[in-house]
Formats: structure tokens, C-alpha cells, sequence
């Protein structure tokens, strides 16, 4: 399987990616539960709006290496509610 999975913040922002072929997923659902093997955990950021998408390499650059290069303009997420995130900037 070519091209990577990444993890999407609530936010938008790209918080993690791991090449396809690391992983033994061919779901979305998979691919989370490989990042996030806890259940409870799963379902708590089901809720609060994470994703996880497969991309390729071309995607990638465009979506997750801002993000992952600290060059993104998404809001900080770290847990807290979406209301309390500051939304300034561009997406």
C-alpha cells in the first residue's frame, strides 16, 4: 500500500502521519486504532472530531508537512473544547 495515513486534529491541523505500508489498515477505523489502540480513547476522539485519512505523497505535502513542519495556521488544539480554541488566522 503506497502513500501514508495521517491523523487530523479537530482543528484541522495534522498531528501525526505514518507511511501506508506501516500499518496493517485498510479503514479509516483501522488506522485509529493503530494511532490510538485504547478503546476509550478512540471513542472519546471520535467524538471530539479527529481523522484519519490516507493519502499520497502529493497530498501530503500539501496537507501534513505545514502542519507537521510547524508552518500551519490551525488553531491549537491540545484537548480543550473547540469553542475554547482561538480561531484567528486561516485554516
Amino acid at each position: 500500500m503506497s502513500g501514508f495515513w495521517i491523523r487530523i486534529a479537530p482543528t484541522g491541523c495534522v498531528e501525526g502521519s505514518v507511511y501506508a505500508s506501516a500499518l496493517k489498515a485498510d479503514s479509516s477505523e483501522e488506522a485509529h486504532r493503530e494511532f490510538t489502540p485504547r478503546v476509550g480513547d478512540r471513542r472519546r476522539e471520535t467524538q471530539e472530531g479527529w481523522r484519519h485519512d490516507r493519502v499520497e505523497r502529493d497530498e501530503w505535502k500539501r496537507r501534513a508537512k505545514p502542519c507537521l513542519m510547524g508552518e500551519c495556521r490551525h488553531p491549537d488544539y491540545q484537548g480543550r473544547p473547540l469553542a475554547d480554541v482561538p480561531t484567528g488566522g486561516a485554516l
